[in-house]
């Protein structure tokens, strides 16, 4: 003690070794305020951030099923079924399609005006290529609040019920029933349909979108609390009273978790959309604040070596953490430079692990965007070849004797499915005017098959009947479409031949054919059918005359035109059409038809079919 009075040395170090020990001690305090704020500031980022990305990967889930639910509803197999009574349309339509879903839809039904059953599958086992029909259940009365509301006309609907609801052998298993109207053409509620979405997958769903990351356990649940789901192999008994509290959404919570250990949870507000699925995100207490028990060490640790070695280890300390960032400085320079191969090795941990798998994750990134963005313009350049192909082989200028001719489509897309034709020959010519169900590449495909058939049949027999061009066009595509493509498209198409003086035969199924008088009176000749492409034989197909006087106009269109719809949901429809056709006086074709295209993209909000229409005006003179 005496020396430590009198040696300046040693007061010296022993007021630095105090002040270091001091500041030490301070820093340390104030470090573990900070931390433990910054550590738990990140822990409700990163919880609420992924119960949010929970929450709305169910409600992804359950808006893609139910839009496939809706699909299924409007298909052509549910009208097939409701129209002839057969429930093999249906069925056969269902049980390749729900075993696609791989098990997230458990079962589907149509039901008929009186709920009772008409058709049911429910999905097949894993390995297995069709669902089972329910062909014991046909019958069956279906009667829930739900499926009343859809047979009166009542939107899609949401609810949590039981499997048996659907499948009556599905016991009682938790599942989403979604529920909707069938319509038929006409827009009127015809059935209804209803499905299972199973809560088995959206299970596995949370457990696909935790990961690896086992410190984290997803828990979903409807507003009520009556269905939890967490992932497979967690038991939802377990965190079922944990999330059955009011906490405030957003908010780091500290609750009592599995076994009392306490854990923190991030819980959603309720979706809008029933049935109001919330979210929580649970992480054991241990777990979130384990780093801050590792600081707490390592800082013991260097407070005790930096009193003699500060200035070593703090070269040590800048060195070992400089050398992963100049690996990311030197990566960086190549990704710059286009090299988008190069990666990190995965060897660090903490923030520095984190700053290298970020790095690693975001060259990924960018590498599969180029990738994406060449297959994007690729395709982009495919689509802009099919369009001037389709645009290619429609007539250029048809022109008629006697007539005027005017004829315009404009499709949906880049690739339409509407088609039109007009083919002249010495003493005759054809007009040919169609649409394939839905629009863009496959129905332009359909319609090009289409076209080349009808004008096959026609060019090897210019005088031959309408009747003979129909059954042609249907042999095509219902072998090609339908027995080679394994496809459901069909169209309708209307073919009229030109048997002089104004006369003309139509055969086929398409909108009305509308015949302009001088007098202002405007004809409307229905269609007598079939439709194209569904059935191998189409029978005994029906001609119908309609004879066209010298100033008259003759006007042919595709459902696009009059089903054109206005922002507020109505169509433009055949009165308005026969309206504006009775004004058309001395209207020339072109006019007539640049008319009818104004009048219609004038009236509808934005286009959702492809729009054609072919006008034919007879001239006063054959001269003129």
């Amino acid at each position: 003690m005496a020396n430590l009075a009198h040696s300046l040395r040693l007061r010296l170090l022993a007021a630095t070794v105090m002040l270091v020990a001091l500041a030490l001690g301070a820093a340390a305090l104030a470090f573990e305020q900070v931390a433990r704020r910054v550590v738990t500031e990140a822990v409700e980022d990163h919880l609420s951030a992924r119960a949010r990305e929970v929450q709305e990967a169910v409600r992804r889930f359950q808006r893609e099923r139910a839009l496939t639910v809706r699909n299924w509803a409007e298909s052509e197999a549910m009208q097939l079924t409701l129209d002839s009574g057969d429930p093999k349309f249906a069925e056969d339509y269902l049980r390749r399609l729900i075993q696609e879903q791989g098990g997230s839809i458990a079962a589907a039904a149509l039901v008929g005006p009186e709920a009772s059953m008409l058709a049911g599958v429910r999905a097949g086992k894993t390995g297995e290529k069709r669902g089972t029909a329910l062909a014991a259940q046909r019958g069956r009365t279906l009667r829930t609040t739900e499926i009343d509301s859809a047979l009166e006309g009542a939107d899609l609907s949401v609810v949590l019920g039981k499997l048996a609801t659907v499948d009556a052998e599905g016991g009682d298993e938790p599942v989403v029933v979604v529920t909707l109207p069938v319509k038929d053409f006409a827009s009127d509620v015809v059935g209804a349909f209803v499905a299972a979405l199973s809560t088995r997958s959206m299970s596995r769903l949370l457990a696909e979108i935790n990961g690896d990351d086992t410190g984290l356990v997803p828990v979903v649940h409807d507003a009520s609390h009556a269905l939890v789901l967490t992932p497979p192999g967690v038991s939802a008994a377990d965190y079922a009273p944990l999330v059955a509290g009011d906490g405030k959404p957003g908010a780091l919570e500290r609750l009592a978790g599995p076994g009392g250990a306490p854990a923190l949870a991030v819980r959603t507000g309720p979706a809008a959309e029933a049935p109001g699925w919330s979210s929580a995100m649970v992480t054991p207490e241990k777990t979130a604040y384990g780093q801050l028990v590792s600081l707490r060490l390592l800082l013991g640790g260097l407070y005790l070596i930096v009193l003699l070695a500060a200035a070593v280890a703090s070269v040590w300390a800048l060195r070992a953490a400089a050398r992963p960032l100049a690996d990311v400085t030197t990566s960086m320079s190549r990704v710059a430079g286009g090299d988008l191969s190069t990666r990190l090795p995965d060897v660090y941990a903490d923030e520095l692990g984190h700053l290298v798998r970020s790095f690693n994750t975001m060259v990924s990134e960018v590498s599969r965007s180029r990738d994406e963005l060449q297959r994007t313009e690729a395709l982009r350049k495919e689509v802009q070849i099919a369009h001037r192909i389709q645009t290619a082989i429609l007539p250029n200028s048809p022109a008629v004797p006697g007539y005027e001719v005017a004829a315009r489509m404009k499709p949906a897309e880049d690739v339409g499915g509407d088609l039109y034709d007009v083919l002249a020959f010495p003493d005759t010519f054809w007009i040919l005017i169609g649409d394939v169900s839905g629009h863009g590449i496959n129905s332009g495909l359909v319609m090009m098959m289409a076209q080349a058939a009808a004008y096959s049949a026609i060019a090897d027999d210019p005088h031959c009947r309408p009747r003979d061009v129909i059954t042609a066009v249907n042999r095509v595509i219902h072998e090609n479409v339908r027995m080679r493509m394994g496809r459901d498209d069909y169209l309708t198409l209307m073919a009229l031949r030109h048997m002089g003086d104004g006369r003309f035969v139509c055969a086929g199924a398409h909108q009305p054919v509308f015949v302009a008088r001088t007098g202002g009176r405007v004809d409307v000749l229905e269609p007598a059918g079939p439709w194209v492409g569904i059935t191998q034989d189409v029978g005994a197909v029906v001609e119908r005359e309609l004879q066209v006087g010298r100033g008259d106009v003759l006007c042919l269109i595709t459902d696009g035109v009059v089903e054109a719809t206005s922002a507020a949901g109505e169509l433009f429809g055949e009165d308005r059409l026969t309206e504006l056709l009775a004004t058309t006086g001395q209207a020339t074709a072109s006019q007539v038809l640049g008319t009818i295209f104004e009048r219609a993209e004038g009236f509808m909000g934005a286009q959702a079919d492809d729009m054609t229409a072919v006008v034919l005006r007879r001239k006063h003179d054959n001269h003129q």
